[in-house]
């Protein structure tokens, strides 16, 4: 009797240090990934967000972000991190894949920079959730800005033709379509910027749903003269036989 009470209090001991043992790592993990995503953070996201989110400040205050910005330093120092190894255990949605294929490349194109700088938000927007001192605020500033990059991006790859400087004002009207950003989910924008061939489905559709955001808000003439624009660009580009093909 006394051995076989021997020999439970031998297993017990021993579930007892496995478990513990296993508890012991599973904090050690998680404490080096609380390092890691504050090592992230120091280095990635805090020395580059201001000057990212300064896109939509510098333009309400009348500024061209384009010019005002540094982008070639800004892409060179992003490019520069975005290949480490330790970042990549944190890349929800390959953002960092597509960082690396745009590359440097985009300081030539603003097509290209707005959707650098979409990817750049996504990853942060990550990094920021995963730390807990930074502010909700702050996040939800970085996700509608996210969506703003998308807009911008969106809007101007369709109206580059017919209005290739649009990028400026539809940056400086933003507040004018925000309502509609927040009702759709960041994964709409998501899909779209990850899939060309599925952006160019649905760009039609995307645009006119953010310029009925914008008509509904518009009140000077200029505001009223751009959306007159885009109805005859509409027009011109989505006749009765193609809309149908437009989809979202």
């Amino acid at each position: 009797m006394a051995i076989e009470w021997i020999f439970w209090g031998l297993v017990a001991a021993f579930i007892a240090a496995f478990f513990g043992m296993k508890i012991v790592k599973k904090r050690t993990k998680t404490r080096e990934l609380e390092v890691q995503k504050r090592a992230i953070m120091n280095e990635f996201v805090l020395p580059f967000l201001p000057e990212v989110m300064s896109f939509y400040h510098l333009e309400v205050l009348g500024k061209d972000p384009f010019s005002v910005v540094d982008s070639e330093k800004l892409l060179r120092g992003i490019c520069s991190l975005s290949s480490e190894e330790t970042y990549q255990r944190f890349d929800r949605n390959e953002a960092l894949i597509h960082l690396q294929d745009l590359g440097e490349s985009a300081k030539e194109d603003h097509q290209k920079l707005l959707k650098f700088l979409f990817w750049y938000l996504d990853y942060s927007i990550g990094i920021l959730e995963a730390v807990p001192e930074e502010t909700n605020f702050l996040i939800r500033e970085a996700k509608l800005l996210e969506k703003q990059f998308a807009v911008w991006c969106i809007c101007h790859e369709e109206l580059r033709m017919d209005a290739p400087d649009s990028v400026l004002e539809l940056i400086h009207y933003s507040s004018y379509f925000t309502g509609v950003l927040k009702q759709m989910e960041t994964g709409v924008f998501r899909e779209m910027m990850a899939d060309d061939e599925l952006r160019n489905e649905r760009r039609g559709n995307f645009v006119r749903i953010i310029f009925q955001g914008f008509e509904n808000n518009a009140q000077g003439l200029v505001e009223l003269e751009a959306i007159e624009q885009f109805h005859e660009h509409f027009k011109k580009h989505y006749t009765q036989w193609n809309k149908k093909l437009i989809r979202f």
